[in-house]
C-alpha cells in the first residue's frame, strides 16, 4: 500500500467512527495492509459466551466457522486462551501462540481444519475495563503470501486501538455488546465453568490439570515443563485418568469432552462428568474420591 493509498484508507476509517461502516472499513484496511483476506470481530465480555460483532465471510465459511465456534469450540481455541489469562492488548499470530502439537489435536482436526484457515491473526483491543474486542485476519487460499506485513501491524497497531476505542466509546455502538439477555450470559458463564470443573468429581485436581492442557493442545514434554514435573509422572497421570474415563486416547478424550458439556444445565456448575454418567446410568464407583493427589 503507499503512502497516499494508506493515509487516503485510514481518513475514511477515521470519518465513520461511530457510523456501523466503521467495521468494514476497519477491516478492509488492515486486509489491504497485512494480505489477509477475512476479518472476524468478537466481543469478549466477562463471563459470557463470546458475541459476533462482524464478519465478512461467505456463507459457507460462516457455516463451518462461526457455528461450531459459537457453540463452545471456542473453549479450546488459542487466542480465546490467551484472553482469558489476561492478555495484554496487542498483535498475536497463531504460530505465536498456539501450543506446539496444535495442528495434532481433536480441536484441529474437527474443527480448525474445516475452517479452511492457513494463517490467521488476531489483535486484542481493551475497549473498558468490561469488554475486550477481539479481531481475527484470516487467509483460506493458497499458500501465505509472501508480502504479509504482521510487523507493519505491529507498528500502527495504536491507530487501530485507538480508533476501535473511539468507535465503542459511543452508546450507540457500545450498548449492543453489554446488552445481552439472561440466557447469552449464563450460556457462555456455563461452559467456562464446565471447562474448569470438568472431571473434578472423577479425578484427582493434578489429573484435570493435565486433562485441560491436554485438551488445549500441549505434548507430555510441555505440560511437564508448565507443571513442573517429568514426563514421566505425566505419562502417570495420562495412565490414570484413561484408566478412570475408560478412554484409550486424545480422541475419546475430546469426544468425550464435549458430549458431556452438552449436557450441563443452564447456569450449573458441576462437573460434566456427572451429567454424562447419569444419562449413562452409570456411578463410575472406580473413580468417585474427589481430588486424591
Amino acid at each position: 500500500m503507499s503512502s497516499n493509498s494508506w493515509y487516503a484508507s485510514l481518513a475514511e476509517m477515521i470519518g465513520v467512527i461511530g457510523d456501523d461502516a466503521f467495521c468494514l472499513t476497519f477491516a478492509n484496511l488492515c486486509e489491504t495492509m497485512t494480505g489477509y483476506d477475512s476479518t472476524v470481530i468478537i466481543a469478549l465480555v466477562e463471563n459470557h459466551k463470546p458475541a459476533l460483532v462482524f464478519s465478512n465471510l461467505t456463507p459457507e465459511d460462516e457455516l463451518t466457522t462461526l457455528s461450531t465456534y459459537f457453540d463452545g469450540a471456542y473453549l479450546l481455541d488459542p487466542f480465546y486462551n490467551l484472553y482469558k489469562k489476561g492478555a495484554n492488548e496487542g498483535v498475536y499470530r497463531l504460530n505465536e501462540v498456539a501450543p506446539e502439537l496444535f495442528i495434532e489435536t481433536e480441536y484441529y482436526k474437527r474443527y480448525f481444519k474445516n475452517t479452511r484457515i492457513i494463517d490467521e491473526t488476531v489483535i486484542l483491543v481493551k475497549i473498558n475495563k468490561e469488554v475486550t474486542l477481539g479481531v481475527a485476519f484470516g487467509i483460506r487460499k493458497g499458500d501465505v503470501p509472501r508480502g504479509f506485513k504482521i510487523q507493519e501491524m505491529r507498528e500502527t497497531f495504536p491507530i487501530f486501538a485507538s480508533a476501535a476505542r473511539q468507535h465503542w466509546s459511543r452508546e450507540n455502538q457500545l450498548y449492543p455488546l453489554l446488552n445481552d439477555d439472561l440466557n447469552h450470559g449464563q450460556f457462555g458463564s456455563t461452559l467456562d465453568a464446565a471447562f474448569k470443573n470438568f472431571g473434578t468429581e472423577y479425578l484427582t485436581m493434578r489429573e484435570c490439570e493435565i486433562v485441560r492442557l491436554i485438551l488445549k493442545g500441549y505434548s507430555s514434554k510441555a505440560i511437564a515443563n508448565l507443571l513442573k514435573i517429568s514426563v514421566d509422572t505425566v505419562k502417570v497421570h495420562r495412565k490414570r485418568f484413561h484408566s478412570k474415563l475408560e478412554i484409550t486416547s486424545q480422541a475419546e478424550l475430546f469426544s468425550l469432552f464435549l458430549e458431556a458439556i452438552s449436557m450441563v444445565p443452564l447456569g450449573d456448575t458441576k462437573d460434566p462428568l456427572y451429567y454424562y454418567y447419569l444419562s449413562q446410568q452409570k456411578t463410575h464407583p472406580e473413580s468417585m474420591r474427589l481430588n486424591t493427589v
